[in-house]
């Protein structure tokens, strides 16, 4: 048999897979909906695998069912609080923002600013403009933060913001994303450019020791992907353990193996009909693949019901709102507003009539209590 490589190329999504699922044998260790089968690859690696084309439910699930709680946070309306959203990391005890532009800035899950954690600028521990990606690890009271591009260097802070060193990695990183592990080391990984690259991502242990890791070479998604440009992303939201990434353009979700410093595939999906052949992202949960297919929704891929459905999440806690995304990161959902779009939202949700009295009693009270001149307010929740 040859050799099953993992391939992508511009525009396109993979087939290699499809050409797996024919040629290897599928098992399942229970019943399932037909959509979930399980494949090896020619270096023994188990995918699961979930065939697009057997899907055919569509579920409105309560934000309830998938996490702990949820709350309203109202951030702080100060000129240092303020900030346009792009996208946050979220701990027990905190909230990070990495805005489009200007200073990261760390708050408490009360909205309180606490500190800006460096700045804009070209001196020591700054960051010349945008920032990729972030990690705070509470219990050693540090913050980690990667640029965009052109840094071979990552940036360490106290947890008061100020600068506490940098760990270099060796070469330029092109929007690399950072996973904080519970022993308190980090992975990375980065676009890797066949012309000006040598590593595809490195670990680095709690001392600071770096150790980088090269594509397979038994994978052609890193070595022909010559017309990889910086309009493709690295996608990697640490919501289970160990990092979990992916390309955009290619149809397998891989697994950083730190013993093996290599990355293994682990998730993908078939079926898709040609005509409707798109880009997608994966997001692993606790116990299930997320799937953001654009243009086509959201996929989950449930492994311990053994099913896989679209869903249309709702938040429980607050009326029955609607969610956008889903979205969730580090352990956590969320769901950011600008408070004038939130009060137009809520007022849509009180205009259907699927509105009950209940509903419209907790969403008349949060609509009184804002105010659309205020900073952005964020639900959160922490996954089951």
């Amino acid at each position: 048999m040859e050799k099953y490589k993992y391939k992508m190329g511009k525009r396109k999504l993979c087939v290699s897979l499809l050409a797996a699922c024919a040629l290897m044998a599928c098992t399942s260790t229970q019943e399932n909906d037909g959509s979930i089968s399980v494949v090896k690859d020619a270096d023994n690696h188990e995918i699961t695998v979930c065939d697009v084309s057997k899907v055919k439910d569509t579920l409105t699930i309560p934000l309830s069912e998938w996490v702990e709680s949820c709350k309203l946070v109202r951030f702080e309306n100060s000129d240092t609080a303020l900030f346009k959203f792009w996208w946050p990391i979220i701990t027990d005890n905190y909230i990070g923002i990495r805005p489009r532009k200007g200073n990261f800035k760390l708050f408490n899950h009360d909205g309180k600013f606490l500190c800006d954690v460096g700045r804009v600028g070209n001196g020591p521990g700054e960051y010349a403009g945008t920032l990729n990606s972030e990690a705070i690890d509470e219990n050693n009271k540090v913050i980690y933060l990667a640029n965009f591009f052109n840094s071979s260097k990552i940036l360490k802070y106290n947890m008061d913001g100020t600068f506490a060193g940098e760990i270099e990695i060796g070469e330029p990183l092109n929007k690399p994303k950072l996973t904080l592990h519970e022993d308190g080391s980090l992975s990375l990984i980065h676009l890797y450019f066949k012309q000006m690259n040598s590593i595809l991502g490195a670990h680095i242990s709690k001392d600071g020791t770096v150790s980088t890791f090269k594509p397979s070479e038994s994978s052609t998604v890193f070595s022909e992907g010559e017309w990889m440009s910086f309009d493709h992303e690295t996608w990697c939201y640490n919501n289970v353990p160990g990092m979990k990434m992916m390309f955009t353009y290619c149809d397998t979700l891989f697994s950083y193996n730190r013993e093996k410093n290599q990355l293994e595939p682990e998730f993908a999906l078939k079926g898709i009909p040609v005509e409707e052949q798109t880009y997608y992202i994966f997001n692993p949960l606790p116990h299930k693949y997320l799937t953001e297919i654009i243009s086509k929704g959201t996929l989950i891929t449930d492994m311990e019901k053994q099913k896989s459905y679209y869903v249309h999440l709702v938040n429980d806690f607050f009326g029955g709102l609607p969610l956008p995304g889903p979205y969730f990161t580090n352990g956590w959902f969320f769901a950011m507003y600008e408070p004038v779009q939130l009060m137009e939202k809520i007022e849509r949700r009180l205009s259907e009539s699927s509105c009950t009295e209940k509903d419209k009693e907790v969403l008349n009270k949060l609509l009184d209590s804002l105010d659309e001149d205020d900073n952005n307010v964020m639900f959160i929740g922490k996954l089951k």
